[in-house]
C-alpha cells in the first residue's frame, strides 16, 4: 500500500505540488493508495530535522537531502469532502487500482458528511468516491501528538468501527466500500472482535513496533 500523507512524499515534484507522473511510476508496483487525513492531530504538521533527511530518504520523498522538513498539518486536497473524493478519483483514473482514505472520527457528525456524499455519487453513477475507509482509532498513532488530542478527540477503534459500519447501512451504501481497522490492535482478540462490528481488514503496526523493541 502507498500511503499518501500531506506532504505528498513519493508523489510530489520539487516545489511539493503533486506529480501524476511519479505517482504512476510508485503505482506500478504497488497494490493501492490510502490518502491519510489523520494528520492533522499534529497542528502544526510532522518535522523532520535536517539530520535525518538523508541522501535516501531525500530520493524517496523528492525533496533536498539534509534541510529540514516539514509536513502540513492537512491534506492539500481536502477542503471538502466533494475535493477529496474529486482526487479520489483522479488517482483511481491514473493508478487503476484501490484508493482510499484514512481518517479518526470523533462523533457520528463527523462520517455522516462522507457517507452522504458517497451515496450521494453512487445514486448519479459517479465512481469517484474511495474504495476503502481505513478507520484509526484515537489510541492510535506514534506519540508525536499532542496528549490532550490523543486522549480526548479520536474515538477508539472498536466504537469506530461499530459507528462508520451503521452509517453506511443507514445510507444503504455499506456493500459499495471496505473497511480497515487500526488504532492500537494487537492481540487475537481485538481482531475478533473489531471484525465482528464490521471491520473486513485489520491492520496492525504496534505490535510489530513492540516486537522489535
Amino acid at each position: 500500500t502507498f500511503q499518501m500523507s500531506s506532504g505528498l512524499y513519493g508523489a510530489r515534484d520539487i516545489d511539493g505540488n503533486f506529480d501524476p507522473v511519479r505517482y504512476q511510476k510508485v503505482m506500478s508496483f504497488c497494490n493501492m493508495t490510502e490518502i491519510k487525513i489523520a494528520q492533522g492531530a499534529k497542528q502544526t504538521g510532522g518535522k523532520l530535522i535536517a539530520e535525518k533527511v538523508t541522501e535516501a530518504i531525500a530520493y524517496y520523498r523528492g525533496v533536498k537531502p539534509y534541510h529540514n522538513l516539514f509536513s502540513p498539518n492537512r491534506f492539500p486536497y481536502a477542503s471538502s469532502v466533494q475535493e477529496l473524493f474529486d482526487f479520489v478519483g483522479k488517482l483511481q483514473t491514473l493508478s487503476k487500482k484501490p484508493v482510499g482514505i484514512k481518517i479518526v472520527i470523533s462523533d457520528y457528525d463527523n462520517i455522516v458528511p462522507f457517507v452522504k456524499e458517497l451515496k450521494k455519487r453512487i445514486d448519479e453513477g459517479n465512481d469517484a468516491y474511495p474504495d476503502y475507509f481505513s478507520i484509526d482509532g484515537g489510541s492510535g498513532g506514534s506519540a508525536t501528538a499532542p496528549i490532550e488530542m490523543m486522549e480526548r478527540i479520536g474515538l477508539n477503534a472498536r466504537d469506530s468501527i461499530y459507528l462508520v459500519d451503521k452509517v453506511l447501512r443507514e445510507y444503504d451504501v455499506r456493500d459499495k466500500v471496505k473497511l480497515i481497522a487500526s488504532g492500537k490492535l494487537l492481540t487475537p482478540d481485538d481482531i475478533a472482535i473489531i471484525m465482528a462490528l464490521g471491520a473486513d481488514f485489520v491492520q496492525i503496526a504496534r505490535g510489530f513496533m513492540m516486537s522489535a523493541g
